[in-house]
């Protein structure tokens, strides 16, 4: 989803992707660190999220260098949310009580749907 200066279009849905955090709190020196192929973009100073900070917006997929043919993708979000994000930030910085308070309180119609891998934890209890 590309930035758009046209406030309608940019409220209508908004896409956010949370990179999964490691494994391991504590990434072992000793190891080689694996080659990435998912590269988080620099913010542009012209994309700004709710609160104001540069965030980024988009990811690249760089395909292994292999037999196979595979391009480089290009992919936007409303905002990319680092490795290191809590769920709290997720939670905070997505709107998320705003829309709860939303369809408890005032009667509004919300939806949030989560999409990704069997165990990935894409449902998890805030306490």
């Amino acid at each position: 989803m590309a930035s758009s200066s046209n406030p309608s279009q940019a409220s209508l849905f908004q896409v956010y992707l949370r990179l999964r955090p490691p494994l391991s709190p504590q990434p072992d020196a000793q190891l080689p660190q694996p080659e990435r192929y998912l590269v988080t973009e620099s913010p542009e100073s012209s994309e700004t999220v709710g609160d104001g900070k540069n965030t980024p917006t988009h990811i690249t997929l760089q395909p292994p260098n292999d037999s196979r043919k595979r391009a480089v993708e290009r992919f936007g979000f409303t905002k990319v949310f680092e490795e290191n994000a809590s769920q709290l930030d997720v939670f905070q910085d997505t709107g998320m009580d705003s829309l709860i308070k939303g369809v408890l309180l005032e009667g509004r119609d919300g939806l949030v749907a989560t999409l990704g891998v069997t165990g990935s934890g894409k449902v998890r209890r805030w306490t």
